[in-house]
């Protein structure tokens, strides 16, 4: 984004939302590794990796919840705009509003739930049933810290294009909120 754009809170949050991505890629990168030399060893060697699979399986989650703020800065999660795009643009801007919350809201339940389950597993002491018998906080945080950040940049996102929302700075509101679709019209 340029000109007043790129002072902007989230524009912060953009940067570090990157590195995240970045660094859930090398998390799957590194995952895909262990599975091929794990495959490799049991085919050549006779012998395999116990928890390839479990550790695979906490990287995928952990890397998801990381990367969910880029896929949201970069405007990859999914949107329907079949109606939104017959839309006034005032129109438009609004939904982006609503439609940001809405999503701040769902995933402020999700994080609320996943809060849940690490406070028990914390207090059960709970351990993955598998060869590894991995302490279930360990995973369950990761992942659970990168939902909060995913949280966190909706909400900045969302204070942003209020506050260009309420200043009329309706162009400013659609480098923020708009479909990919809409930003292609303009």
């Amino acid at each position: 984004m340029s000109g007043r754009a790129s002072s902007l809170p989230s524009d912060k949050l953009a940067r570090l939302a990157r590195i995240a991505a970045i660094g859930s890629g090398v998390l799957l990168l590194g995952s895909a590794a262990l599975m091929t030399f794990e495959v490799l060893a049991r085919r050549l060697l006779g012998h395999s990796i116990i928890g390839v699979d479990e550790l695979a399986g906490y990287a995928f989650g952990i890397a998801m919840a990381w990367g969910f703020a880029q896929a949201l800065f970069m405007r990859a999660h999914i949107r329907v705009d079949l109606v939104y795009l017959r839309l006034p643009m005032k129109m438009q801007r609004v939904l982006d509003v609503v439609a940001m919350g809405a999503f701040a809201g769902i995933i402020g339940i999700l994080v609320r739930h996943a809060t849940g389950t690490l406070l028990e597993s914390l207090r059960l002491g709970a351990r993955a049933s598998t060869p590894l018998n991995t302490p279930l906080w360990i995973p369950q945080s990761l992942w659970l810290m990168g939902l909060i950040f995913f949280l966190i940049c909706l909400l900045v996102l969302l204070f942003d294009l209020v506050v260009a929302m309420l200043r009329r700075d309706y162009a400013l509101a659609a480098r923020l909120g708009a479909s990919e679709s809409a930003l292609k019209r303009m």
